[in-house]
């Protein structure tokens, strides 16, 4: 099964959606955001974590955003959000930056947690809705 089609049959529990809207969404966020990194120096990325809930399940979807060039270096889902999935996230999401970039994140304890267990340099702020 395609995974442009797991996605829709995920969504259909909440509305129904077709493999097709599914890509088109894609496409159109891929226009917005490059989604096709690549190794290079990076200053600045902020971390983020959002739950998302699939069949009465709960899953946490990480990003990290390289702020000055506006891509998505890495993107997981996990299913717990805790200080081990945080590393393994930020240990993926190093493998698209030279040197070690500065991290933007908001006081979510795990995220600071993972960076210090890691000695990577970051900055704790409150993001605003």
């Amino acid at each position: 099964m395609s995974s442009l089609r797991r996605v829709a049959l995920a969504l259909s529990e909440i509305h129904s959606v077709s493999k097709t809207s599914v890509w088109k969404r894609v496409r159109k966020f891929s226009e917005k955001v490059n989604v096709n990194p690549s190794k290079v120096p990076r200053r600045l990325i902020a971390l983020d974590e959002t739950c998302v809930k699939v069949n009465r399940l709960e899953y946490w979807v990480y990003a990290a955003i390289d702020v000055d060039r506006n891509e998505i270096p890495s993107m997981r889902v996990y299913p717990s959000r805790n200080a081990l999935a945080s590393g393994q996230f930020i240990r993926e999401a190093l493998k698209y930056c030279e040197g070690k970039p500065t991290f933007i994140v908001d006081n979510a304890p795990w995220l600071k947690q993972a960076l210090e267990d890691l000695g990577l340099p970051y900055n704790a702020e409150l993001f605003r809705r």
